[in-house]
């Protein structure tokens, strides 16, 4: 290897630490324009979208790349790697997911696509403490009523 691509693989392997984690997108057919609107939406959610040979991927991975089948990193591939969470890079992705990479834990595109669809981390944290609230004026209201109803002197017959 040459040393361009001894640097390359050392920048996807240092990517691959720091990201929670890493989608594999097909991006045939995608224009320049469309490329870069994509590029500036992933980094402005906390990713970043490379471009590089599936080669250099697989090498990058080590080990793991054993796993892969030969089908699933074929043609033109974009790798979106999460940096900031597990799921806000992929939400602007409308390309097919090609595979995902968790962890030691290889994603097939189904799960991919699974994890896009899951609510950011903002929306979850906004809805749990909605049922929390909820519930948990419901639980004073009730105990309440009972306090009252327990502290009301019983009506004397006349």
């Amino acid at each position: 290897m040459n040393q361009r691509k001894i640097a390359s693989v050392e920048e996807l392997k240092q990517l691959l630490q720091q990201a929670k984690n890493v989608a594999v997108v097909d991006y045939t057919g995608m224009t320049v324009a469309q490329a870069t609107d994509l590029r500036k939406a992933v980094k402005a959610s906390g990713g970043l979208m490379k471009v590089t040979k599936n080669t250099l991927f697989k090498v990058a991975l080590g080990p793991l790349s054993n796993q892969l089948t030969n089908n699933q990193l074929t043609g033109q591939s974009a790798f979106i790697f999460s940096l900031q969470d597990e799921v806000s890079a992929l939400k602007h992705i409308k390309l097919p997911f090609k595979l995902g990479l968790a962890g030691d834990r290889l994603l097939t595109a189904a799960e991919v696509t699974q994890l896009a669809a899951t609510p950011a981390k903002e929306i979850s944290i906004a809805k749990l403490m909605f049922l929390l609230q909820y519930h948990t004026s419901k639980l004073v209201r009730t105990l309440d009523a009972i306090t009252k109803k327990q502290i009301t002197p019983p009506l004397s017959p006349s």
